[in-house]
This record gives structure tokens, sequence and C-alpha cells, in this order.
């Protein structure tokens, strides 16, 4: 049966991090699709995904007949993966997340085009589930750290013209359920009272959780 719907989230592998991504993005509410060659460990989620897929997600038939390519997001969660991966990439799959088992593999999957890579001796199956849900996180998970519970500090460059010349308590901050801890202007760091004004090129880090973090980047970027 073919994938029809672009925004479910596909994750391939049901071990041990493939099933922290899974839970979190079940946490999230998200629409989950299972790939996995074990039937057995897939059996957990029968009740709580919207399909599992039985078959080798590294054999272009099996993805070409389940229409992997209409998943904008795809978690690869097994260590093995590099031969998947690049049958991702050929169908042109457009985010995809794969774990690296090393430091050589990591820098092997930034080569061939992975869009984030988790490692997870470092970096847990929650965070990478939270890449998958949040599409602006996916965008900016490189200037993201996660703090906890949820929470993120992110920094990044002020392009958005409506900003320059804003004091920064008129630009409603609370709002938009973030905190504004550091600004830096012309090599220049400062705290960022409700006084301090912006400038187009001002970086900015910011604080809050992983939603209100993404669309505030955005905000500030936009051109």
């Amino acid at each position: 049966m073919k994938i029809k719907y672009k925004d479910d989230i596909a994750v391939i592998g049901v071990g041990r991090f493939g099933q922290a991504v899974i839970d979190e993005l079940l946490h999230l509410n998200k629409s989950v699709i299972i790939i996995d060659k074990d039937e057995e460990g897939s059996k957990l989620y029968t009740d709580d995904v919207d399909r599992i897929i039985i078959g080798d997600a590294a054999d272009m038939r099996t993805l070409k007949s389940i229409g992997i390519d209409q998943i904008e997001t795809v978690v690869v969660a097994v260590a093995d993966n590099i031969e998947i991966v690049a049958a991702l990439q050929e169908l042109k799959v457009k985010n995809i997340i794969a774990r690296a088992k090393s430091k050589r593999h990591a820098r092997v999957l930034k080569q061939i085009g992975v869009t984030v890579i988790i490692r997870p001796e470092y970096e847990s199956g929650t965070r990478a589930a939270l890449i998958a849900a949040n599409k602006n996180f996916i965008r900016y998970s490189s200037d993201l750290q996660e703090i906890g519970d949820n929470f993120v500090i992110g920094s990044t460059t002020i392009k958005n013209a409506a900003l320059n010349d804003k004091k920064v308590r008129e630009i409603g901050i609370a709002e938009r359920g973030i905190t504004i801890v550091l600004i830096k202007s012309k090599n220049v760091s400062k705290r960022a009272t409700g006084d301090v004004v912006l400038k187009l090129d001002d970086i900015v880090t910011i604080i809050g959780e992983v939603g209100d973090v993404t669309s505030a980047l955005q905000w500030f970027n936009e051109g």
C-alpha cells in the first residue's frame, strides 16, 4: 500500500534508538509509519502507528512500492544505513535524519547529503523526534542546543527589515514565548534590555520551547 500523506513521518528501524524516536513522535501526536525487517519488534506499535511495513528499506523496489518519495521526513534509526540513505537520496526524499555510529560514519553521511545527523552517544532519540516533528527545527537544527524539558537555545542573524531600529520592548518578544538573552552588534555583545535598539545583521541569542524558538528564528530571518 502506498503512503498517501506527506506529513507522516517514517521511521526506519525499531531498535532501542528507533523506539525512542517513535515514542516521542507519538507523544507529539504525529502520524508515524514504521519500516523494519523485523516483524516481531514492530508489533509493539500495532495499535499506535498509522502503518507498519515489513521489508528491506535499502531495497529500491520496496521503497518505490510504498511511495516513500511522497514523505518529506524520514528518520533512519538503524546504524548500518549507508545503502538506505543512498536509496532515499535517489528517490529525492526531502529531509533525511540519520544516526551515525562514529565520527567517520557521520562524515560519510554528511558527504552524501543527510539533512540532520544524530550521534546516539551524545544525542537522544527524543531529539531526533523533535527535529523530525518540526520543519523549522530541521532547517535550524545546527543552530540549536537542547537544555532540557523541551527547551532550546539558539542564535541567528536579524534579516527582517521590519525589526530594524526597533527597541526590544517594541517587538512583542513575550507574546512569542521566547526570551532574548544576548545581542551581538558589530562584535559588541550586550544584554537584551527593553531599550536596546535592534539593527539588521545583529546576532540575537534566544531561549524558549522548541516550537517557539524555531518560529522566532524564522521570523528574525524573514527577508
